[in-house]
């Protein structure tokens, strides 16, 4: 498929799961725990995914990327379509749960396609970073554009907003030259399974941390801080542009993929700093503070680790990044419903987010152990910085 309608694909998935974030708080003010019931809503559309992404990569070797996306986005539409129907927990956990399922089919699609395209190993790490890149603008504008369009706090105009985007986005899918399926026939380098999964769970465990983060600065700002929605939009947003300006830095044209792996042990390092400003100081500028560490730390680690999943995934490459999309979605449902209790003032709650920052410590000195060879093999020189892209 080509690479703009890819990247607006992209874009326009991040846009339609951020839209809503700024209103949700004020959804469901009757819950019994309005904490736990937006950690749930953000859990459900991850859990989703988890479930039906190695699903879509089977429906992956026989329809054209173009075709798996256009269904995703327009799956997505009609899935935010059915927010409007009631305020109860119950149908908005059923909506953002089908909007999940139908978000986990365009990732893997996207990521396949992109990878295939490539004409170089540096090439290869910039469309995928490319990707990212797409949804990080998607990220930064969806919070915004969701608080801006819900004066009364409510959901119709981030909705329509992101249903928009989604149709729009669908219309711009066309086939590609190489578009024919996602995965050719052929053998292929074989795969290096447990480095696979090595990069699989620190991708994880990065998804899990910034969902954490996500929840906790959403009911903290809204229930503790008194932020609006407008506010708590413009928070999500500049996370985003601290992601992407991070991402920008490390992820240049001709950059190197070995170099880029080496930002990785810092980025889970600045990440635990971040989580433990917002949760052991509270505030709005420690909340400031907190965001642009955990945002710069976030930018680095998914497209780093997403490209070394795939080369050294070799022939079993969307199986691998069909399994990356379940297994970050299944760190950001737990991390989302961990959300819910590891800023609360309660002893678990502590205990909670203390395991969390050892675990990301962890990863950092494992990343760090691995910064020479992360895909288990060492970098040939034609993937250096002098390969072309």
């Amino acid at each position: 498929m080509n690479a703009r309608p890819g990247l607006a694909a992209s874009a326009a998935v991040a846009l339609a799961y951020g839209v809503v974030l700024p209103v949700l708080p004020t959804v469901v003010p009757s819950s019994p725990s309005p904490a736990r019931t937006m950690a749930e809503l953000m859990a459900v559309y991850s859990a989703a995914m988890v479930v039906t992404a190695p699903i879509w990569v089977r429906a992956c070797r026989h329809l054209p990327a173009h075709r798996i996306v256009g269904l995703s986005l327009l799956g997505q539409a009609a899935a935010m379509i059915m927010l409007l129907w009631s305020s109860e927990p119950m149908i908005l956990l059923f909506a953002r749960g089908l909007q999940g399922i139908f978000a986990a089919a365009a990732l893997p699609a996207l990521q396949t396609a992109a990878s295939h395209a490539a004409g170089s190993e540096g090439d290869r790490s910039k469309r995928l970073a490319d990707l990212s890149r797409a949804a990080l603008l998607g990220s930064l504008f969806g919070p915004a554009v969701g608080g801006a369009v819900a004066p009364d706090d409510g959901l119709v105009g981030p909705v329509l907003t992101g249903v928009a985007v989604l149709v729009l986005a669908a219309a711009a899918q066309r086939p590609g030259s190489s578009s024919a399926t996602l995965i050719p026939p052929g053998p292929g380098s074989p795969p290096r399974h447990r480095d696979v999964i090595v990069l699989l769970l620190l991708a994880s465990l990065a998804a899990a941390a910034m969902s954490v983060y996500e929840v906790g600065l959403a009911t903290q700002a809204r229930l503790v801080d008194d932020l609006s929605a407008r506010e708590l939009g413009f928070m999500f947003t500049g996370c985003g542009v601290v992601m992407l300006l991070s991402q920008s830095i490390v992820f240049r044209p001709r950059h190197d993929p070995l170099r880029a792996f080496s930002w990785v042990a810092p980025s889970f390092i600045v990440t635990a700093a971040g989580l433990a400003l917002l949760a052991w100081l509270g505030g709005r500028w420690p909340s400031v503070a907190g965001l642009v560490l955990v945002a710069a730390g976030a930018g680095v680690l998914q497209p780093a680790l997403t490209y070394w999943i795939s080369r050294a995934a070799g022939a079993a490459e969307a199986t691998s990044l069909g399994w990356r999309t379940s297994l970050t979605s299944a760190g950001q449902a737990l991390g989302s419903l961990a959300g819910g209790f590891a800023f609360a003032a309660t002893l678990a709650g502590q205990i909670l987010l203390a395991a969390l920052l050892v675990s990301l410590l962890a990863a950092a000195m494992l990343a760090l152990a691995r910064r020479r060879a992360p895909a288990g093999l060492p970098l040939p020189a034609s993937t250096q910085a002098g390969d072309r892209v």
